[in-house]
Formats: C-alpha cells, sequence, structure tokens
C-alpha cells in the first residue's frame, strides 16, 4: 500500500512540475497563479497544497530534480575530481542546458526571476564544495577559503551558460567547456597571456616569412 502511495505522489508531482515548466514558457512567471498550475495538471488547489507551499517552491523543487538526474551522470566519472578539472562533466552541464534550452531561456532572461538565480548557483557552489573537500587530503590547508573557490566556479559555470543559451547557443557544448576549462584550471590571466603570445609568435613568424 504505501508503495502505491508513493507512486502516486510521485504522479502527481510530476504533472504540477510540469504544468508550471510548461506555463512558464507560455507567460511570465510572475502572472502565473496556482490556480493556472492546478488547471493545466487537472488538479485542484488543495492537492497542490498538500504538496508544496508556493509556486516558488514547486519551482525550486522541479529545477533541482533536474539538477539531481545531471549530478547522477557525474557520479559515472571519475568521484576523485572537482567539476572544474573534469571536462565531460562541464559538458554534459552545457549539454543539458542545450537540450533544455527553450526554458532556460526564459528562466534568464527579463521574464525569469532574481531569486532563482542565486539558487541555482548555491546547488552548483554545494556541489562543487563537496568536491573540492573529497579531492584533498584530510590534512590539506587551502590558501584561499573552499567556500569561495566553490563560489567562484558556480558563478563562472552559472555566468557562461546563461550567456550561451541567452545568445542562442552561438558555439557547440564542446566549446563552451574547453573555454570553462581553461578559464577555471588556468585562469583568466593566463588564457589572456595565452592569446598574447600566440599573436607575438604569429608575428615572428609573418616576420621570419617576409625575410626569407
Amino acid at each position: 500500500m504505501e508503495k502505491k502511495v508513493d507512486r502516486r505522489v510521485r504522479r502527481t508531482r510530476k504533472r504540477l512540475s510540469r504544468a508550471l515548466l510548461e506555463l512558464i514558457m507560455e507567460q511570465d512567471y510572475e502572472s502565473i497563479t496556482i490556480q493556472d498550475i492546478t488547471d493545466r495538471a487537472d488538479l485542484n488547489r488543495a492537492t497542490f497544497y498538500l504538496h508544496y507551499g508556493s509556486k516558488e517552491e514547486l519551482l525550486i523543487v522541479s529545477l533541482e530534480e533536474r539538477f539531481d538526474e545531471l549530478v547522477s551522470q557525474f557520479d559515472q566519472l571519475s568521484a576523485e575530481r572537482p567539476i572544474w578539472e573534469e571536462k565531460q562533466s562541464i559538458l554534459l552541464t552545457f549539454q543539458h542546458v542545450g537540450e533544455n534550452a527553450n526554458l532556460y531561456k526564459v528562466l534568464l532572461s527579463e521574464r525569469g526571476m532574481g531569486y532563482l538565480i542565486h539558487r541555482i548557483v548555491d546547488y552548483i557552489a554545494e556541489l562543487s564544495s563537496k568536491q573540492l573537500q573529497d579531492s584533498l587530503p584530510q590534512e590539506a590547508t587551502l590558501n584561499i577559503p573552499g567556500g569561495l573557490i566553490s563560489r567562484h566556479v558556480a558563478g563562472s559555470l552559472f555566468a557562461l551558460l546563461s550567456w550561451w543559451v541567452t545568445n542562442d547557443m552561438p558555439y557547440s557544448a564542446e566549446y563552451m567547456t574547453n573555454i570553462m576549462h581553461q578559464l577555471c584550471v588556468n585562469g583568466t590571466l593566463s588564457a589572456v597571456e595565452l592569446a598574447h603570445e600566440n599573436f607575438l609568435t604569429q608575428r615572428r613568424s609573418e616576420a621570419k616569412t617576409q625575410r626569407t
């Protein structure tokens, strides 16, 4: 009996989640009401409040469920390397956003909600912090607090994902993965210095060609 109830609860929550995500792509989030959600899900308001206290709670749970599905794919990769050192994890993240581009484009646009940004960054930061702790020996001491490192990585990943999807994904997920990996592993300054080195190398090569 308990398993049947659990399945029924999951089915109801899935209907509510699907209804909200569909509505978000059709109208401004702020204008969506609980009644709109329950009408779309073909449920009543009392049923909604049995599971969620607000549409914000429903949205966060719905998104975190999608994030959890993504993170479960990370588990198949090396558990000893943080997300920013594992290119495949970054690639999976970009592919996930690309596959759900219509939804994320709305959520990250002016029609979206500021609080959502913080929740997404918090989610990524918590995952990064755990991976960072797992990757270090217990006696290791960081020069920079691990929480700040994780927040930096989360903010960088979110910023690139946001730019990518709101600009209609002008580059491939693989290209964006390489950029994210390079910036996190080597740093911004290293990327700029490399550009200068490549430029100087090209100029020297051109000059040598002209002399010959």
